[in-house]
């Protein structure tokens, strides 16, 4: 380590530097114009307020502000672009207990009242990301700068983390700007512009660039100190009663909102209602004791580690992308012009990729042509020949085999031999579609999923023979969208089309059997599921879990057996989202009323106008989820994908799985091995499967021997060994 250190920019002083004693991931320079500079300066890419760098600052706050010489400090970072990016999250997974949480808040705490009270003026200047504790410290300056660049991000995000700000935000935010901004601020957890910041009151000040940045930082702090400083407005006050209705109502619609599952909101808005009523010291208090709770609690632990998934799994893969793809991805091709082709075609423009439009016939080519007419990236024609300059060409017709491998083989046709050529299938695998292909090398899988637009998963399928170069294409492909990415063997429904399909038949299985079917959408709602299975199964179509459905079943035989009602009510007409030929009737705008009668007649379906219980809700989530849980465990056991991580990922980006519980595979290891058997046991036992799809109950008019179901073997073998999906340290 240096013993002194000097900042990429020069300072504005013309007077030499001189610097306090070297440490670890802080430095502080003094000028002799009285105006001393804290650069944060961590290892890595970031800074991070760690455990080291908190105990730095305490001290080096210490030295401040006992020298006389420094007459006022400016806040800064040393790195090119970024602030500081908030705590060190991997720190906090480390906590083993809530008091140790506590303790580290509490010290947190304590530093930052320590540089809010130096007695000497703090002038922070912000250049990148200032999120978090970042924002925390400096919410404890006395003036706030910030560059108007795209890379100075502000913000709070822990809400989304399942945490609350804890060193100081959710007490000293509410004081500087009105109760509702902080509120909503803190509650959306999404970090703004410095411009927004401003209009709100957090920035007092914005400068085009670093260079600039600190500067003006330098003249700010010596007009702080000699007192020509503009005074800065005081923050109105607040109607309390107003306040106390304001309070009441976020209070009330965030919990109908996340009916429970998510502590977070509720503890910041109690933490900011403090904010009101409470001396700082004492809301501080409440702060940490709250942020302490939930940092030690399951949901803040399963929502860090969804984050870290996601960001590894997708840098990951652009790595992939950038090492092993031998050309950069500028023009891709697609095959179907539905709405699927169209609506990625459409996202693939708006991130900078030039398309090639295939339609089926002339009629949509010109319809298209019409309706692009302003859209330069998007090139439209009914001949095949349109995809001859393509890098990648994307097959989005009908999920129908036959369909899908004459449409491939005459896009191999007609493309480069370096083109790489994918198919966009739900359920069918790839060696079917591509056994009659002449390259099957370049021949690769992406699952897009429905809307394009909401729907971040892409799930990358590789046959055995898919090479390097079309899978790093691929993913490359994904990447370019900001999707992400999870990477699966070939295997019929993937990983999200097989988990899901298991759950809808699971709940359709139930209502054959006799259980009221709006007992099951709210089971699967207090799960924590974004939708009940029936209104996602009209979401999907009839037709589609069908298919799917007939597709795993031969795959992997009784237990995705199509049940009665979706057989008959397929065979009857029912589509899905309709206004009359749903679960539910919908209306012209979308959006969902009543059940359908005619097929609540049509099934002889019961619906109960008294609500469940919770035994017996949690008995019906058993049974509409712990299979599903199951099927997973065998999807990592087939490789289908490498990881547990992978898998819980692709749950819940692709199928709404609740992030508060971690995924399939966590919440099997949070429940317990040995738990999950015992309740599957019991499950399977209720509720066997034949091979024509006939469930025990009222609407089993059939005379096929059931089958009981196996737990599947990977379960049975980590439960004799003591196993877990993850590590003892990722839970």
């Amino acid at each position: 380590m240096p013993e002194s250190y000097a900042p990429t920019e020069k300072s504005s002083s013309t007077s030499t530097a001189q610097t306090l004693p070297a440490v670890k991931t802080l430095k502080v320079d003094r000028s002799d114009d009285g105006v001393a500079t804290l650069w944060f300066d961590c290892p890595g890419k970031v800074n991070v307020l760690g455990d080291a760098t908190m105990k730095e600052l305490r001290e080096l706050v210490k030295e401040i502000a006992t020298d006389s010489a420094i007459k006022a400090l400016i806040i800064a970072s040393a790195k090119s672009d970024t602030f500081v990016s908030g705590a060190d999250l991997h720190e906090l997974l480390g906590f083993q207990s809530a008091e140790e949480a506590l303790q580290l808040a509490t010290e947190g705490q304590a530093v930052f009242n320590s540089l809010e009270n130096l007695g000497k003026p703090t002038v922070a200047a912000i250049h990148g990301p200032c999120l978090g504790g970042g924002l925390e410290a400096v919410l404890c300056a006395t003036r706030r700068l910030a560059t108007n660049s795209p890379l100075t991000i502000i913000g709070l995000p822990e809400v989304r983390l399942g945490l609350i700000p804890g060193l100081g935000g959710t007490q000293r935010l509410p004081r500087l700007i009105p109760v509702k901004a902080a509120l909503d601020f803190i509650l959306e957890a999404s970090p703004t512009s410095a411009e927004s910041a401003l209009a709100l009151g957090i920035i007092d000040e914005i400068v085009e660039d670093r260079e600039q940045l600190l500067a003006r930082a330098r003249v700010v702090a010596l007009d702080l100190v000699n007192g020509t400083a503009n005074a800065r407005q005081a923050k109105a006050a607040e109607d309390p009663e107003k306040l106390k209705k304001l309070f009441a109502l976020m209070e009330r619609s965030v919990k109908i909102r996340l009916k429970g599952h998510y502590p977070a909101p509720v503890r910041a808005i109690e933490c900011i209602r403090n904010s009101q009523n409470m001396p700082l010291v004492e809301g501080l208090a409440k702060e940490a004791e709250y942020f302490a709770d939930l940092a030690f609690g399951n949901t803040s632990r399963n929502l860090i580690q969804f984050f870290f998934s996601q960001d590894f799994i997708t840098r990951s893969a652009a790595r992939t992308a950038e090492r092993t793809a031998k050309r950069p991805l500028k023009t891709l091709g697609i095959v179907g012009s539905g709405i699927m082709g169209t609506e990625i075609a459409h996202y693939a423009t708006a991130h900078g990729l030039k398309v090639r439009l295939k339609t089926s016939n002339k009629e949509k080519e010109q319809t298209l042509k019409d309706r692009e007419a302003g859209n330069k990236d998007i090139e439209v024609s009914s001949d095949y020949s349109i995809l001859k300059d393509c890098d990648i060409v994307l097959e989005a017709v009908i999920e129908d085999a036959r369909v899908k491998e004459a449409v491939l083989a005459e896009i191999e046709k007609n493309v480069s031999d370096d083109c790489v050529i994918a198919t966009n299938t739900s359920a069918i695998e790839l060696i079917e579609l591509g056994q009659n292909l002449k390259n099957p090398q370049r021949f690769v899988g992406t699952h897009f999923f429905y809307p394009v637009d909401k729907m971040q998963l892409v799930e990358v399928a590789s046959h055995p023979s898919t090479s390097n170069e079309a899978n790093a294409r691929a993913l490359g492909l994904v990447t370019t969208l900001q999707k992400t990415p999870i990477s699966v063997k070939d295997s019929t429904g993937f990983i999200v089309n097989r988990l899901l399909t298991s759950h809808l038949l699971e709940a359709s299985r139930l209502v054959d059997s006799g259980v009221p079917i709006n007992w099951i959408e709210d089971a699967a709602l207090q799960f924590g599921l974004p939708m009940g299975p029936f209104t996602l199964v009209d979401e999907l179509g009839i037709k589609l879990c069908i298919t799917v459905a007939k597709e795993l079943f031969e795959s992997f035989g009784e237990r995705f057996t199509p049940p009665t009602i979706m057989r008959e009510s397929d065979a009857a007409g029912i589509v899905g989202k309709s206004p009359d030929n749903g679960v539910y009737i919908w209306d012209a705008s979308g959006r969902r009323g009543d059940f359908n009668p005619r097929f609540i007649k049509m099934h002889n379906i019961t619906i109960s106008p008294d609500k469940a219980d919770e035994a017996t809700l949690q008995k019906i989530q058993d049974q509409i989820m712990l299979p599903m849980i199951d099927e997973a465990a065998r999807c990592l056991e087939e490789k289908v994908v490498r990881k547990a991580r992978e898998l819980d990922l692709a749950m819940i980006v692709g199928a709404g799985f609740p992030a508060f519980r971690g995924g399939p595979l966590r919440f099997a290891d949070q429940t317990g091995i040995p738990e999950l058997i015992g309740r599957l046991e019991k499950v399977y036992a209720e509720m066997p499967v034949s091979s024509n799809g006939a469930a025990p109950g009222k609407n089993s008019d059939t005379q096929a021997t059931s089958t009981t179901r196996e737990i599947s073997s990977i379960l049975r073998t980590m439960n004799e060994q003591g196993r877990r999906f993850y590590a003892s340290g990722e839970n």
